[in-house]
């Protein structure tokens, strides 16, 4: 399996199974916002900064849109079996 290694991601999201992090990738010249989720018992704060290193895998995603209805189909980056690092004492 494929592993990742996503570092000074911040914590925008967490839930019972583990959190989603938010990191700042640069494709093409352009910066934007590349958003994983992490399966964990590891606890974290919103707001955290951490380090991840894990399996990646990728799975196709539906949702309706808020402003049209319509169906959508995103990637969704899920994280398995993770390393976590913080400067944040939990």
């Amino acid at each position: 399996m494929a592993q990742i290694k996503i570092s000074n991601a911040t914590v925008a999201y967490v839930n019972a199974k583990g959190f989603t992090a938010k990191a700042q990738v640069e494709v093409m010249g352009n910066t934007r916002d590349e958003y994983y989720k992490v399966w964990t018992d590891q606890k974290v704060a919103e707001g955290d900064t951490v380090d991840i290193v894990g399996d990646i895998s990728a799975r196709v995603e539906e949702y309706n849109d808020k402003q049209t209805g319509d169906l959508k189909r995103v990637a969704a980056l899920h994280v398995n079996n993770p390393i976590i690092k913080s400067d944040t004492p939990f």
